[in-house]
């Protein structure tokens, strides 16, 4: 997700010099998608303890 958050970016900053709006939009999507991916959103669940989880039975 990292790496379509930057791609926005990337165009946003592109598209800024040519057509503005779409430009500001996009830049918007990708720090949106960046801020998302920093919070945590679209990672997988941490994998328990096989361990610790065996003990408790």
């Amino acid at each position: 997700m990292i790496g379509v958050a930057i791609a926005f970016i990337v165009v946003g900053i592109i598209l800024l010099f040519l057509i503005p709006w779409v430009g500001i939009a996009a830049g918007i999507v990708g720090l949106v998608l960046a801020v998302l991916w920093v919070a945590g959103f679209g990672r997988r669940a941490a994998a328990g303890n096989s361990a610790a989880d065996r003990r408790r039975v």
